[in-house]
């Protein structure tokens, strides 16, 4: 009976050992498998997860070091794709800045040498140069402001605060802005508006986008042309038209105009930046609706649509009373 027992235990404390000397083994292997995906992932090896049941030590691990790998990998492409917008956005603003610097440049440089010359005669020329600095400056000045505006867009750091107001009001102050313009052109605008239409929005930063494209449509507008401004309401949207009969644009760059600093084919000849149109879809966007363009015979179409907030009353629309 005791051999028995003492056979037994013998038996027991073998089975341990050899069981302690397995796992040992195991978490051996284990931990060498560990420290190759660490060094994997340290030398940038895509990592991948193996058949290894989550129910081992190294299976858990290795994929928790999977998941990390991953998220390290999205975050170092959106990391390379900021600095690539950075980078492409400071080569922009240099180029854009280039010529009114170079104006004031130039103009400075003959307004030094004709004040030098004490040649009363070139008073006419001084003042050529002076309103020649004037604007270049005023062309510094808004490049700077859009650049800010830009930054502060693609950064989130603009709050839209919508009211619920006239949007009619809205888009006669931005009339009232640009008027003074069109009349220097002999530009006469056709207008369809409803009694009133009430529409959540941010005044300031709306008026913005629509002065923009008001803009557009009398800068690439010829002398004496019309222009046609409208405002329309369906159960969805308020639509915003402004329809000009001027330049246009070549087929496929319906959506191209939206972009940063680009020109279309036909304006180049034309003053301009190519900040206007991009703005204004951004801000647009951020009252949760949209811009889009269409190409007509002669001139273009831009169409800003705004969600309307749907009134829902309970007891009509349910039958409840």
């Amino acid at each position: 009976m005791i051999g028995t027992a003492a056979v037994f235990v013998i038996g027991l404390c073998i089975g341990g050992a050899v069981v302690s000397w397995i796992q040992r083994r195991q978490r051996k292997l284990e931990l060498r498998e560990i420290g190759k995906i660490a060094e994997d992932i340290m030398n940038g090896k895509p990592l991948k997860a193996s058949a290894s049941g989550e129910e081992m030590m190294y299976g858990r691990i290795e994929h928790q070091l999977v998941r990390v790998q991953e998220m390290l990998r999205g975050r170092t492409e959106e990391a390379e794709k900021s600095r690539d917008e950075i980078q492409k956005l400071i080569s922009e603003i240099a180029h854009q800045m280039r010529t009114p610097l170079a104006n004031i440049e130039t103009y400075t440089t003959f307004l030094k040498e004709s004040l030098e010359s004490g040649d009363e005669t070139k008073t006419q020329s001084l003042l050529v140069y002076t309103l020649a600095l004037e604007e270049s400056g005023r062309k510094l000045h808004f490049l700077t402001e859009s650049f800010i505006k830009i930054s502060r867009l693609e950064q989130g750091i603009i709050q839209i605060r919508k009211e619920e107001t006239d949007l009619l009001q809205t888009v006669k102050n931005v009339l009232g802005q640009i008027q003074n313009q069109a009349e220097e052109k002999q530009i006469c605008f056709d207008i369809t508006f409803p009694e009133k239409v009430i529409c959540p929005h941010d005044a300031n930063w709306l008026g913005e986008a629509i002065g923009n494209l008001l803009d557009n449509a009398v800068k690439y507008s010829s002398p004496g042309g019309r222009i046609e401004l409208s405002v329309c309401e369906n159960e969805m949207f308020v639509k915003i038209r402004v329809r000009d009969f001027g330049l246009g644009i070549d087929p496929g760059e319906e959506n191209r105009i939206f972009h940063r600093f680009y020109r279309g084919n036909r304006v180049t000849a034309q003053e301009g930046f190519g900040i206007g149109l991009y703005l204004a879809r951004e801000i647009v966007s951020l009252h949760g609706g949209f811009l889009l363009a269409k190409r007509m015979e002669p001139g273009l179409l831009m169409e800003i649509s705004l969600p309307v907030e749907l009134k829902y009353d309970v007891k009509k629309d349910t039958g409840l009373s």
